[in-house]
């Protein structure tokens, strides 16, 4: 028996606009402006505690903003309206259920993600893909983000089986795969049910 996994943003999920307009709008909307100094300085505490799968990273680069700006809203408060533009901004992929059902025919499926796990599941569910998976592994509960071989190691225990198959957007996805000796394929934006034919 195989067991497929999918990477998630830039695979079963894309965004209807970029990441940093999902953050302006996000910061219009409890603030009523979004200088660049603010997203320079939220991008730089979430991205030095996502780095070290730190938890709740988001917090923190919203904790940053405040302590480096003259930002004064609420840490709770900015962080939600983060996660809702970011699911706003976020929709499935055109043939998701249709490349999950076709891996479901060879086996079980997966998702494996670098992303927060809790945001990552959010979106899953909202785009109405949860329910498809057998199993949601984040990198986070690993320690490592792929390529590194342990988010590989966890999500082979999550889902036992023969062979273990990944498709990807990314090198850190491929590459990692193909190191922890899974099958592998690149999804390349035009159909995610052709990369499930290739591994």
């Amino acid at each position: 028996m195989r067991a497929t996994y999918f990477d998630l943003d830039g695979t079963l999920l894309r965004m209807t606009t970029s990441i940093e307009a999902a953050m302006a709008e996000a910061f219009e909307r409890v603030a009523g402006e979004s200088p660049d100094s603010w997203l320079a300085a939220y991008n730089e505490g979430f991205l030095d505690r996502f780095r070290n799968c730190e938890p709740a990273p988001y917090r923190g680069g919203v904790e940053h903003l405040r302590a480096e700006t003259d930002y004064d809203h609420g840490v709770e408060e900015t962080a939600g309206a983060l996660l809702d533009a970011e699911l706003r901004a976020t929709e499935r992929t055109e043939d998701a259920r249709a490349a999950l059902n076709a891996a479901a025919d060879r086996g079980r499926v997966g998702v494996l993600t670098n992303g927060v796990p809790e945001w990552q599941r959010a979106k899953l569910a909202a785009c109405g893909l949860l329910g498809d998976v057998d199993a949601f592994v984040t990198a986070y509960e690993a320690g490592h983000h792929k390529p590194h071989r342990a988010p590989f190691d966890l999500a082979e225990r999550r889902l036992p089986a023969d062979e273990h198959a990944l498709v990807g957007d990314s090198d850190a996805d491929v590459d990692g795969a193909a190191n922890a000796g899974w099958l592998a394929a690149r999804y390349d934006g035009e159909s995610l049910a052709d990369a499930v034919d290739r591994v």
